[in-house]
C-alpha cells in the first residue's frame, strides 16, 4: 500500500459532522484505527494502549496546523464512548455504519493500533502496525513519518 493512494470515504464522527479521509487543503493525514482496551485486558496491553492515545494527542497539538487526524474506533459506539470519557482522543472519531468490521478489518488486518499515514498528495507514506511500548517511542517514531508527509519527501527507516 505504501505509494498508493490513500483510501478515500466520507465518514461521520462522534459530534456529527462529515469528514473526508482524503487529505484537503494541502494537509497531510493520519489515520489511526484503535480499540478501547478491555477491562480484563493485560495490564502491558492496557498501558501500551494509553501510551498510544497519549502519543497520539501530543503530535496532533504538534502538527495540527498542517495535518489532519482522524481516529477509527473498532468497538460498538457504547463502548467507545465510555473509553473516550476516560481517556480522550483530542481529534475527530469515525462514528459511522457504513465502516464495517469487514472493511476495518480489510484495511488494518485486524491490528491495532493499526496508522496509515498519508502525504499532502494523498499517497501512503507508511502503515504502521501493532503499539510501541511507550508514549515517548511512538512520538520518535511516528515524528520522522509525519515530517515526511508533510513535505512530500520519501521516508526510509
Amino acid at each position: 500500500m505504501k505509494g498508493s493512494v490513500g483510501p478515500a470515504f466520507m465518514v461521520k464522527t462522534y459530534r456529527g459532522d462529515s469528514v473526508s479521509t482524503a487529505p484537503m487543503q494541502g494537509k497531510a493525514m493520519v489515520l489511526f484505527f484503535w480499540s478501547a482496551t478491555l477491562d480484563d485486558a493485560p495490564a502491558y496491553s492496557k498501558k501500551s494502549d494509553l501510551a498510544s492515545f497519549a502519543a497520539m494527542n501530543a503530535l496532533y497539538r504538534k502538527y495540527s496546523q498542517s495535518v489532519d487526524f482522524l481516529g477509527f474506533p473498532f468497538d460498538e459506539s457504547a463502548t467507545i464512548r465510555r473509553h473516550l470519557q476516560a481517556h480522550p482522543l483530542s481529534f475527530p472519531q469515525a462514528d459511522d455504519n457504513k465502516l464495517s468490521g469487514n472493511k476495518h478489518m480489510a484495511l488494518t488486518q485486524n491490528t491495532t493500533p493499526y496508522v496509515i499515514f498519508i502525504n499532502t498528495q494523498g499517497r501512503v507514506v507508511k502503515i504502521m502496525s501493532g503499539g510501541l511500548t511507550t508514549e515517548k517511542r511512538t512520538i520518535q517514531v511516528y515524528s520522522p513519518i509525519i515530517k515526511a508527509c508533510i513535505e512530500n519527501s520519501p521516508y526510509s527507516e
